[in-house]
């Protein structure tokens, strides 16, 4: 109660200051026309002066331009100008309608629109409503309603279970997904993976149990499902079966993949210690190849944080600093086994081909520091070149001062 006086108070004082020009006498009188013109005529003429000054207007010019300010101020003057009287009145009648409207208008508008709405909306926990999300809303409840009398419709528990996807509604999603299974007699690849996300999602992405479950049963119906093949990889890494991740991956790159997708994939082989096939590919048509296993010390197993990342990178004993072949990765178990080949050069000239003898380095450090900082823990060998493939053990044995 005490809030809406003080708000109408504050109102009826803005209103005030607002339409001071039009009640003031003093304000009617400094702002008669006669003087206003004055003023105007009396600034233009300074400006001519000013630019005769800069030599920006000549004098015959000057002239014609003073000529033409004073006629204007003649003919101004000449027009008949209201009454004092006269305009006051016209003036209080202006202060009367704003003092009064503005207030209503607020009032009213405030009422109807005001930011209490939002203030109610926040104390219920909620935010400003979105038309198109409650229509969007209301087409799927209605839905779900439908489904209610018909629950034998595969096609419509599938199509509740995307729209509930769209919704980020993942548990209601999966349930819905779920139905649609039952009805499909668990045939249909496409809705066991749909299903799979859709739980994994709504558990913060832990695709253990039976999320995986469900991708590896799309793979039986179709061995070659990019979803399933995708997923039922990131279940495996997430579990810590490199080898199945590696498989499925693998199989992944056979098909025709966007290239931002193939890259994606890639990515993920090398985070597991995996080449991607296409780089094996390579190596087996010639050049060194290195099979790098990489393991812990364990007066050092302590010290191992989190958030590291793992560096593995083959230089020249002797030779440019530049490394010849580099893998980043974050370990999921030890001892990790990974390897270094040509395909991983950063230089087309800087291979391992190019040299006989090569300092094989294992380095775990920050994300984005590929240089030794204090802290790092790190190990090397010198490996020199023999048949191939070549299997290095390197082991982290020393804490970069």
């Amino acid at each position: 109660m005490m809030l809406g006086i003080l708000v109408v108070m504050l109102t009826l004082v803005a209103a005030i200051a607002l339409t001071r020009p039009w009640w003031s006498s003093a304000f009617a009188q400094r702002m008669s026309r006669e003087r206003a013109n004055v003023v105007v005529y009396r600034t233009r003429l300074a400006e001519i002066e000013h630019e005769v000054a800069a030599g920006n207007v000549d004098a015959e010019s000057a002239q014609a331009l003073k000529l033409e300010l004073q006629q204007r101020l003649l003919a101004d003057a000449a027009q008949e100008s209201p009454s004092d009287a006269v305009t006051q009145r016209s003036s209080m009648r202006v202060a009367l309608f704003v003092g009064v409207f503005l207030p209503i208008f607020a009032g009213v508008w405030y009422y109807a629109n005001g930011s209490w709405r939002a203030q109610e909306a926040l104390a219920h926990g909620g935010a400003m409503p979105d038309p198109q999300q409650a229509q969007i809303e209301g087409m799927v409840q209605r839905l779900a309603q439908r489904l209610q009398q018909n629950p034998d419709d595969a096609e419509g528990w599938s199509m509740l279970g995307r729209s509930y996807f769209v919704l980020k509604r993942y548990s209601e999603s999966a349930q819905a997904y779920d139905r649609a299974n039952q009805l499909k007699q668990a045939n249909d690849p496409d809705l066991l993976v749909a299903e799979g996300a859709a739980i994994a999602l709504a558990a913060d992405g832990d695709l253990s149990g039976k999320p995986r479950e469900l991708f590896d049963a799309a793979l039986k119906l179709d061995p070659d499902h990019l979803r399933a093949l995708w997923f039922a990889g990131q279940a495996a890494a997430q579990a810590g079966d490199a080898a199945t991740a590696q498989a499925h991956w693998q199989r992944l790159l056979k098909q025709n993949l966007p290239d931002d997708l193939r890259a994606t994939v890639e990515d993920q082989l090398r985070e597991i210690g995996a080449a991607p096939e296409a780089a094996l590919a390579k190596v087996a048509a010639g050049g060194p190849s290195l099979h790098v296993k990489v393991d812990v010390a364990p007066a050092l197993a302590g010290k191992r944080k989190p958030d590291q990342v793992l560096y593995v990178f083959a230089k020249a004993a002797q030779g440019p600093p530049m490394p010849l072949a580099v893998q980043k990765l974050r370990p999921q178990s030890w001892p990790v086994e990974l390897t270094l080949d040509d395909s991983m050069a950063m230089a087309p000239a800087l291979k391992l081909s190019g040299f006989d003898r090569w300092i094989v380095t294992a380095r775990l450090g920050a994300e984005g520091s590929p240089m030794a900082q204090p802290g790092d823990l790190q190990g090397q060998v010198v490996v020199s070149r023999g048949a191939s493939p070549q299997n290095v053990d390197v082991v982290i044995s020393e804490q970069v001062p």
